[in-house]
This record gives C-alpha cells, sequence and structure tokens, in this order.
C-alpha cells in the first residue's frame, strides 16, 4: 500500500458463478470473527471495519462483480469511508478551482499591464493543495493495518490470492 495512488484497486477473474462467491462472503461475514462487517447486493458488496475498531482513517472496500461466460470478474477499490472521501474530493475541487481562477485573473491583469498582486495567492493555494495530498496520504499509512486485514478477509473468503494495483 505504498502507492502513490490515493484508491488502491484491483481486478481479478475467478472460476466461480456470482452467487457463490456472494454465498462465501456472507458465509464469512457471519462468523465475523475478524472484525470485518459488509453488506452483500444484487452484483455488489462491500466490506469494513467494525464500529468498535473504526477510526477516522478507517478503510472501505467497495467490490463489483460481472458475470461471464467463464465465471465472475471482480473489480475492488480500496478507501476512506465515502462521506471522507466526498470532503477530500471536494476540497481538492474547490481549491483546483481557486487556482484556475485566481491564475486567469491574475495572468489577464499582466496581460494588460496592471498591477497583478493576486498571482501570490497561488504559492498559498498551492501549498493547501500539498498540505490536503499528504493529509491524504497519512491517513492512507494510518489505515493500512485495517486495510491489509480487510483484504486478508476478502482472500481468505474466496479462497484466492488477489493482487492489488
Amino acid at each position: 500500500m505504498t502507492s502513490i495512488r490515493s484508491r488502491p484497486r484491483f481486478k481479478k477473474n475467478i472460476s466461480l458463478e456470482e452467487e457463490a462467491l456472494k454465498g462465501k462472503i456472507l458465509s464469512k461475514l457471519k462468523d465475523n470473527s475478524q472484525g470485518i462487517k459488509g453488506g452483500v447486493y444484487s452484483n455488489h458488496f462491500h466490506l469494513e471495519i467494525v464500529q468498535k475498531d473504526k477510526h477516522f482513517w478507517s478503510p472501505h472496500l467497495n467490490v463489483t462483480l460481472e458475470s461471464t461466460s467463464e465465471g465472475t470478474i471482480i473489480r475492488g477499490k480500496y478507501g476512506p469511508k465515502p462521506s471522507l472521501w466526498a470532503i477530500f474530493a471536494f476540497l481538492y475541487s474547490s481549491l483546483g478551482i481557486s487556482f484556475l481562477f485566481t491564475a486567469m485573473a491574475g495572468l489577464v491583469k499582466l496581460s494588460l499591464n496592471q498591477d497583478a498582486q493576486i498571482l501570490w495567492i497561488l504559492p498559498v493555494l498551492s501549498l493547501f493543495i500539498l498540505g490536503l495530498y499528504i493529509a491524504s496520504q497519512t491517513g492512507q499509512k494510518l489505515g493500512v493495518e485495517q486495510t491489509f486485514r480487510i483484504h486478508h478477509f476478502l482472500e481468505e473468503s474466496l479462497e484466492t490470492r488477489i493482487e492489488i494495483a
């Protein structure tokens, strides 16, 4: 999990049918000795840490299932809780748009030979963007043990090795 990606993911072809995969996950979730909870739906399931072990940076795994003639393709994506992910996405978007409009306003003033002191805001915005990135990477590192716990739970449930990209 030392990837620069903010949301590690995987894709794997499994020879089992979709219903058999969901059954394996459900039976393993009922055991619940590893502190993992989740939900299984029509072509999707999610796994997360039980409430008593959760912290702010606890991971969440979303998995989609796609039936094929040879079995099932599973696609998974690790990330923070969806609400935390939404906050980070909003902050990145807000800072990016602020950077863009500030740069545009400053460059227009500069091209018109006017005072373009607004461009001094760009380094400050860059520092905020860098700080947000460092916070997200720190959070990912703080949740890595629980991410591996969820990943091992998934591998044990499906009885297969899954490589994270």
